[in-house]
């Protein structure tokens, strides 16, 4: 059997709705690939330092092997597809291509194909950014719900703020009431929008979405980094962070030998006892009222007595915590 990856599915998207001073007689409608027959760009060289990221740029995360891979390959190839630009007041607008355009100027380019777009609303330039984005071959689990997220946005015209909590009742509804017959018009309207937008996007039914891969978004933000970096796989991520929190960096660096399996048993395994719980509350709220307050210069105003008994106290911790000594007496936190 071939171990080839498979390539991505095409994606077809639209309509989108165009800012006013773009409306044609029919809504322009934004594609796979940027193509479209009503929505115009011309495509030209631009200079690098002429273009300007956005803040909002919805890949984030660039790993220095492939921006190394990309690089060399621009050093030898050029860029092969170009970026898209927004060019509004002036100025040229990325709207996608970020990764290509951190390689040209890497590899030493002055100038970058791209094709320009004018006129453009915020929701089409966020929608185009975010398919680029969802159409990667090493897109990985957090990015892709992102982009999805940001496509829906765009489409259903509500905030991400809001989308995550609507989605959640749009599928509970339409689990309880797949008729949508006592659904109110909200509702109802809300699921056949989002039955016509996601076969376009080549990612299973918006109901798997939304209970299987939305949760990443959720993941705490040490894991969720890890899962962007692609330090750890998405469902050994969602494994760990059944743990105490305390756990997860050991459980992330141990996470790249271990089957998803081994991972679960290690997160079980790491479960605290109601006891241990009650004792990690006590230290941890001890341990950040001391932070703030064991320092080195507070210290110094203090007797020469409380100087030499205060640094007893650190060292005969810092003894029982290495295990080479044994504490004098047990005392237990009030």
């Amino acid at each position: 059997m071939s171990s080839q990856k498979k390539p991505r599915p095409k994606m077809q998207i639209g309509p989108l709705t165009a800012s006013p001073s773009a409306q044609t007689a029919s809504p322009p409608s934004l594609i796979s690939g940027f193509t479209s027959t009503q929505l115009q760009s011309q495509q030209r060289e631009l200079r690098i330092d002429d273009i300007h990221p956005r803040p909002d740029q919805p890949r984030r995360t660039f790993t220095a092997e492939s921006n190394e891979q990309l690089t060399q390959s621009v050093r030898t190839h050029g860029i092969l597809q170009p970026l898209s630009v927004h060019l509004k007041g002036g100025q040229y607008d990325l709207i996608a291509g970020e990764r290509r355009l951190r390689a040209a100027r890497a590899a030493g380019l002055a100038e970058v194909p791209v094709r320009v777009f004018e006129n453009l609303s915020d929701a089409q330039i966020q929608q185009l950014s975010a398919l680029e984005n969802l159409q990667r071959e090493d897109l990985n689990p957090v990015d892709e719900a992102d982009a999805i997220m940001d496509i829906l946005s765009a489409e259903l015209r509500i905030s991400r703020r809001h989308l995550t909590g609507r989605l959640e009742r749009w599928r509970a509804v339409k689990q309880r009431d797949p008729h949508l017959i006592n659904a109110s018009d909200e509702e109802k309207q809300g699921i056949e929008q989002m039955e016509r937008i996601f076969p376009g996007l080549s990612r299973g039914s918006w109901t798997s979405f939304v209970a299987n891969r939305l949760p990443v978004l959720r993941l705490p933000e040490r894991l969720l980094s890890a899962v962007r970096a692609g330090e750890v796989e998405y469902t050994k991520a969602v494994a760990i962070r059944s743990a105490p929190a305390i756990f997860h960096e050991k459980l992330l660096q141990q996470a790249p030998g271990l089957s998803l399996v081994e991972i679960r048993k290690a997160v079980k395994e790491s479960q605290l006892t109601p006891t241990d719980q009650e004792d990690f509350q006590k230290y941890n709220a001890q341990f950040m009222k001391l932070r703030a307050r064991l320092l080195p210069a507070r210290i110094l105003q203090l007797g020469q007595e409380e100087r030499d008994y205060i640094l007893m106290l650190l060292q005969e911790a810092g003894a029982v915590l290495d295990g080479t000594s044994k504490p004098k007496k047990v005392l237990r936190l009030k």
